[in-house]
């Protein structure tokens, strides 16, 4: 009976669903429907597919474009942040960050052949992988990821208007304690190798998304009446983030300045993952349990005589504490409706652009507490000149998703590639109102 049931939780342990761990772009109780009906599963897994074939390495990206011109946005935007007079090394904060994810304090783990490099002309950063392997490509410890209830404590599943500023806040105070922050190499990554306390505001995570344009770079959105509705979003969107800020507790706010919550906010909404993931009273009752129970059924054959009907007893009595929490959480979050779910930040992850086509899947396993970054087809794309670009997918977004949050057009032929800010911004313009008249 023991080494049966032993064999049981082995199997327990290793059970995966499908679900979607998909970046978030929308803030508000309409994204509700952005959330799949979710089962619990000690393992759980995200994934992106697209059946169309990658052309080119130019087709889909986060596009991080960084030049040394100046960037600014319109001083009349409600919540507008200004940039730097002068932008930082592209791969600024890589160094701190490999030191840091792979400390022992942290014990993050990547395959050797992945780095963090540029790509079109040293103008956008990403993650370069010459390695063979598609599995465990990232494992990112669950200690140095930020995370918070996406829809998870509303009765009808809808998705918590304030999840983002929460998120928001968390990084922003993460950032705020330097080196002495848990996620410090994650904090000087997204900063770009600024330190934090530096400055006022740290260098954009998505520098070519529409709230930086000028007001003459969006004038050229206003010939399709998209653009237009597109414009008066990133008015509204702005908007709303002022109304949060204004909304935090009066000890949030004394901490975090308006213009770093906003910066946090971008990062958040154009970076966080969302995804049943673990979290809630039962999953984590569940998570404790597996290894708890392991150890006494590993116990029970060792002081147990064959045909011993305690033994036997006591070694189901535990298989029940294995699958209890299980099913009842399999109950609590319910296989029809809406799925509860929390946002996550996950460091290494989200350095990787985006691709329409790249079948990408992120794994999380409670036991041991990690999400794994897997890859599949379409996501290691040869660049011109050798190297390969490792890409996933961060679900179905329009144009103007992609426009307002992370600045890049998919499937733009010749991409947009242009050191210079204008042009790319220009480029970027003309192919939305081209596909959106």
């Amino acid at each position: 009976m023991c080494p049966s049931l032993i064999g049981l939780v082995s199997l327990i342990g290793s059970i995966s669903v499908v679900e979607a761990f998909t970046p978030l772009v929308k803030q508000s109780p309409a994204a509700a429907h952005d959330v799949l009906p979710l089962l619990p599963s000690p393992v759980i897994h995200a994934f992106h597919q697209r059946a169309s074939v990658l052309r080119s390495s130019t087709d889909g990206r986060k596009c991080l474009h960084l030049s040394s011109s100046t960037t600014t946005t319109d001083a009349d935007t409600p919540g507008a942040v200004t940039a730097a007079n002068s932008e930082p090394p592209i791969l600024g904060g890589v160094q701190q960050f490999d030191t840091w994810f792979h400390s022992k304090s942290v014990g993050g783990k990547s395959q050797p052949e992945l780095r963090h490099a540029t790509f079109q002309s040293n103008t956008l950063r990403g993650l370069q992988y010459d390695g063979g392997k598609d599995r465990g490509i990232v494992e990112v410890p669950e200690k140095v990821v930020l995370r918070t209830e996406y829809n998870r404590n509303t009765k009808d599943g809808s998705v918590d208007e304030n999840w983002d500023a929460r998120l928001a806040v968390m990084l922003v105070k993460e950032c705020l304690k330097g080196e002495g922050s848990d996620v410090f190499g994650y904090c000087s990554l997204l900063a770009r190798g600024v330190p934090f306390n530096s400055v006022a505001v740290p260098p954009p995570t998505a520098p070519d998304a529409l709230r930086h344009w000028t007001s003459q770079q969006k004038a050229r959105l206003k010939s399709s009446s998209k653009g237009e509705r597109l414009l008066r979003k990133v008015k509204s969107q702005l908007k709303s983030w002022s109304d949060k800020y204004a909304d935090l507790p009066a000890e949030d706010r004394s901490q975090v300045t308006e213009e770093q919550f906003v910066w946090a906010m971008e990062a958040v909404n154009s970076r966080a993952f969302k995804g049943n993931y673990g979290g809630g009273l039962l999953n984590q009752l569940q998570r404790l349990t597996i290894p708890i129970v392991a150890a006494a059924f590993g116990a029970i054959v060792l002081i147990s005589q064959p045909g011993d009907e305690t033994a036997d007893l006591i070694a189901e009595i535990c298989g029940l504490l294995v699958l209890g929490p299980a099913l009842i959480s399999m109950i609590d979050e319910g296989s029809v409706g809406p799925g509860k779910a929390d946002a996550v930040l996950l460091p290494y992850i989200d350095s990787a652009n985006h691709s329409d086509h790249a079948e990408s899947n992120i794994e999380y396993d409670p036991v041991n507490g990690t999400f794994i970054l897997d890859v599949g087809r379409n996501c290691k794309v040869p660049e011109d000149d050798g190297r390969t670009q490792l890409y996933i997918n961060y679900g179905r977004r329009t144009d103007s998703d992609l426009l307002l949050n992370y600045g890049f057009l998919t499937n733009m032929e010749g991409g947009t590639e242009s050191v210079d800010v204008d042009q790319r911004r220009a480029r970027l313009a003309k192919e939305f109102v081209k596909r959106n008249p």
